[in-house]
């Protein structure tokens, strides 16, 4: 399993779980994507928890703006993760 990490507009971050791609996103107590302030608080959330890989995605406003759909547009980088 690996763990991909979307960091989003206003310096916030949802994470998901599964193998080529986020199949199961983490949520709150009212069912919707729950929504992290730093990398450090998704690792105290999943701590125990190995993964093989942990992605960190960038999304921008200016992706946004310019409607890109592309996955290969966005910056992804690979976390060391211990």
């Amino acid at each position: 399993m690996n763990l991909f990490i979307e960091s989003i507009e206003g310096g916030t971050y949802l994470a998901g779980i599964g193998d080529q791609h986020a199949t199961e996103y983490l949520v709150d107590e009212y069912r919707g994507g729950k929504q992290f302030q730093s990398l450090s608080d998704i690792k105290e959330q999943l701590s125990g928890r190995a993964f093989d890989r942990v992605l960190l995605r960038q999304n921008t406003p200016y992706d946004e703006m310019c409607g890109s759909q592309s996955p290969c547009d966005k910056l992804e980088i690979e976390l060391e993760w211990r």
